[in-house]
């Protein structure tokens, strides 16, 4: 496999890895929260009719319970399509959240913090609950999903780069030596420690092989030494010729053959 796969595919398992520990553990946390205080905690009650002015976080639920057979009307004053108060009866769960005697009847919904005034109008109890929202889990199990997401396009171009990369090793190549067959011989040299001379070793292989394994097994000869090179004698030089001595005295001659003359 080749080395630019491995990383691939080690990077998308460990970012999937880390993405479904978030979601567990911010999803986790959210519904702790919920699983504690299902109606949240009670923020303001009064009775109706009346206008409450408090201060409200983006980042919260608002339940408005009113007394049991109480018509109340809910409305947020200077409110906007992002803050208003939304009934129930439009989602249909007016049975999801309960509170012995009052009756769900809605939530204020605020996506602007800040000081706004609620108007009550009506006859009979009012009290309005908030549910913190934990942000930490939220973004938890947000990050988790879109990291899974990241993760299986991650794996995914790994898995295209296990078919589409080479590992560009070397093949190995195994080759049996069947009985009886003949390898030419090899020479190897070593320096003798004591001469310091230059011995070689030759390696020859016969052709007789092992019966088990269908191998032709080495056989190693003994070491000869190489001789080394007598140094050539350096010649004699050559002799002068001696002078022809004064005083008509007998000179020597040199007899040459190429002097006597031809017939």
């Amino acid at each position: 496999m080749h080395i630019v796969t491995k990383i691939t595919l080690g990077i998308g398992g460990v970012i999937l890895l880390g993405s479904i520990i978030a979601m567990i553990v911010g999803g986790s946390s959210f519904a702790d929260d919920i699983a504690e205080n299902p109606e949240g905690i009670e923020k303001w009650n009064g009775t109706s009719p009346t206008t409450y002015s408090g201060e409200f976080n983006m980042m919260a639920q608002y339940y408005v319970f009113v007394e049991n057979g109480s018509t109340v009307d809910v409305t947020v004053i200077d409110g906007n399509e992002t803050n208003y108060f939304e009934s129930c009866e439009e989602w249909r769960n007016c049975d999801s959240i309960t509170l012995s005697g009052y009756d769900y009847v809605g939530d204020i919904v605020i996506s602007n913090g800040g000081t706004w005034d609620i108007e009550f109008s009506g006859e009979g109890e009012v009290i309005i609950k908030e549910q913190e929202i934990n942000l930490g889990g939220i973004l938890a199990m947000a990050g988790g999903f879109y990291g899974i997401c990241c993760s299986v396009c991650v794996l995914g171009l790994g898995v295209i780069f296990i078919f589409a990369l080479d590992d560009n090793k070397p093949q190995q190549i195994i080759m049996m030596q069947q009985p009886g067959a003949f390898v030419q011989p090899m020479q190897q040299g070593t320096i003798d420690p004591h001469t310091g001379q230059p011995v070689m070793h030759q390696v020859t292989y016969p052709q007789t092989g092992n019966a088990q394994t269908g191998m032709a097994q080495p056989v190693y000869n003994q070491p000869t030494p190489v001789q080394p090179t007598q140094p050539v004698q350096p010649t004699q030089p050559v002799q002068p010729t001696q002078p022809v001595q004064p005083g008509g005295g007998f000179s020597q001659s040199v007899y040459n053959s190429q002097d006597e003359p031809k017939l």
